[in-house]
């Protein structure tokens, strides 16, 4: 009897820590890719066994203007998140922008696109964001844009960032070199429950 005790006690504490198990933030939507070196190093594999989501968004800044978000989310291979990398403010047409360290913008920063890259401690628990070093050649290159149809957006970037607060837990180098950046995703509209 005490036997079957302990295993019913056992049983129910597996049962408690299975269903505690950290909810995951799953892409639902995601179309493209993002690539680049960093550091010399292929940033899209980062993480072994990893998958990237990417995704393009719009957004209205006031009434009478509307800009472009894209950004690339890095998850291991468990699901958990590890990396975000976004840029905001984006022009609806082709050409070369300046990246510059994120704030909030308005309609006359047209000619400024804003970028961060977020690294990721324990899912979210503690977050070392980087930005943008002003005195490098940061740039976006937009070399297409498809207003109507399937609204594919395809670019080029070099962008460096630098970890401005105390480090959480990351294990990236302090200066992180983007280079040789190319992106291909386009404009998706948000799904039901979830951030992709």
């Amino acid at each position: 009897m005490k036997l079957l005790v302990a295993l019913a006690v056992c049983g129910a504490f597996l049962a408690l820590f299975a269903g505690c198990e950290k909810e995951r933030l799953m892409p639902r939507q995601s179309w493209g890719h993002f690539r680049a070196k960093v550091n010399g190093r292929n940033w899209e594999h980062t993480y072994r066994n990893a998958f990237q989501a990417v995704r393009a968004k719009e957004e209205y800044v006031d009434s009478t203007c509307k800009r472009m978000v894209i950004y690339s989310l890095l998850f291991d291979s468990g699901g958990d998140l590890e990396e975000e990398l976004y840029f905001t403010n984006i022009p609806t047409k082709t050409g070369r922008y300046k990246i510059m360290p994120n704030r909030h913008y308005s309609c006359e920063d047209s000619t400024f696109i804003f970028s961060q890259l977020v690294a990721f401690t324990n899912f979210d628990m503690f977050r070392d964001p980087y930005e943008v070093v002003e005195s490098e050649d940061n740039y976006l290159q937009i070399d297409q844009f498809q207003e109507n149809g399937n609204r594919e957006i395809k670019g080029r970037f070099n962008v460096t960032y630098v970890l401005r607060s105390p480090r959480s837990a990351n294990s990236h180098e302090d200066t992180l070199r983007f280079t040789n950046g190319t992106f291909h995703t386009k404009i998706l509209t948000p799904g039901k429950g979830g951030l992709l």
